[in-house]
């Protein structure tokens, strides 16, 4: 399988992983041919990035979280969020659920990745799905971190509420609708509704709060960093993991702590399985396996002399990725 940007290039390609709505029905089955009006059809869903079946059997997928625990998750998040719109309130038992299911089912193996494989059908849906996805990579650096498990809990409750301000007012000031309606119910500790405040502060203090440095609390940078970061990934123009990780990199110096950022960089695997790259000699290659704790240095796949060869290059310093081939 290769991961790829959804577009027109990938006419009469065979879909790689199946897609589903979030009630669990098949949209398009893993080996379908993607037509000119499939391709729109995923990209106006928001769709930036799929595997396509290439033949290469070398390259297997497996899910941070299985597509079936996670369209129930989709439910039983989306139930929470319509509740508190209608009550303003936070239903803590039901998110403590989510949560629960969350870090019972994740697969934090190297190889694992977030497949991009269910169709929102709204607003709603969209906002679930972003806020499970920077919930698990915000577990994933609580995990390094080694949070004992009370504080890994509270880490995830606020990355999966950091957005729930958006249910009732758009921009920043999200964050402050947020906080109060988490401060509200005394069930939430104050380590999950810092999250949600602190949002946006940067390390310069050039956020809306003007909160710096030391000041912002560890878990709000931690969100921050992996909300920016599954910003980025569902982009408009379908940007890849590594040009979102040159991003964050870019910005690191004045808006993310060192050490979160470093817990970060190594916790998120820059060239996915299934990614087509072409080496610093001039070969091209396909990441088929990654080295844990080398985000930079996988294990490729190239075609020499009419067979298979594969690089580690972790053990061979002289290879590097040169550049991502699209």
């Amino acid at each position: 399988m290769k991961l790829v940007i959804l577009s027109n290039k990938l006419l009469d390609q065979k879909l790689g992983s199946s897609i589903y709505t979030e009630d669990g029905v098949m949209f398009l089955k893993k080996g379908s041919n993607l037509s000119e009006t499939t391709i729109r059809r995923l990209r106006n869903i928001g769709m930036r990035t799929i595997y396509i079946d290439d033949g290469n059997d070398q390259v297997t997928l497996q899910e941070i979280i299985p597509t079936t625990v996670r369209l129930g998750i989709m439910k039983s998040l989306r139930e929470v969020f319509q509740e508190a719109l209608k009550t303003e309130n936070v239903d803590y038992s039901k998110v403590s659920h989510i949560i629960k299911e969350i870090l019972e089912n994740i697969n934090l193996s190297e190889n694992a990745v977030l497949i991009n494989n269910l169709v929102p059908k709204d607003d709603v849906a969209k906002l679930c799905n972003h806020s499970i996805d920077v919930t698990i990579y915000s577990i994933m650096i609580g995990i390094r971190r080694k949070l004992n498990e009370r504080k890994l809990i509270n880490l995830a409750i606020g990355a999966l509420l950091h957005d729930i301000g958006k249910l009732f007012v758009k921009g920043q000031e999200h964050t402050k609708i947020g906080y109060q309606l988490l401060k509200s119910n005394t069930l939430f500790s104050p380590t999950s509704y810092m999250c949600v405040y602190e949002l946006y502060e940067k390390k310069d203090g050039s956020g809306p709060l003007g909160i710096k440095g030391e000041k912002i609390f560890e878990f709000s940078k931690i969100v921050s960093i992996c909300n920016a970061y599954v910003k980025y990934i569902s982009d408009e123009k379908g940007i890849l993991p590594h040009e979102a990780i040159e991003k964050i990199t870019a910005q690191a110096g004045n808006s993310y702590d060192d050490d979160i950022y470093k817990d970060f960089i190594s916790s998120v695997y820059c060239y996915p399985n299934g990614l087509a790259v072409k080496l610093n000699n001039g070969q091209d290659a396909i990441v088929i396996a990654q080295n844990k704790d080398s985000a930079t240095r996988p294990i490729v796949q190239v075609r020499e002399n009419g067979k298979y060869n594969f690089y580690n290059l972790l053990s061979n310093l002289t290879l590097f990725i040169e550049e991502v081939v699209l």
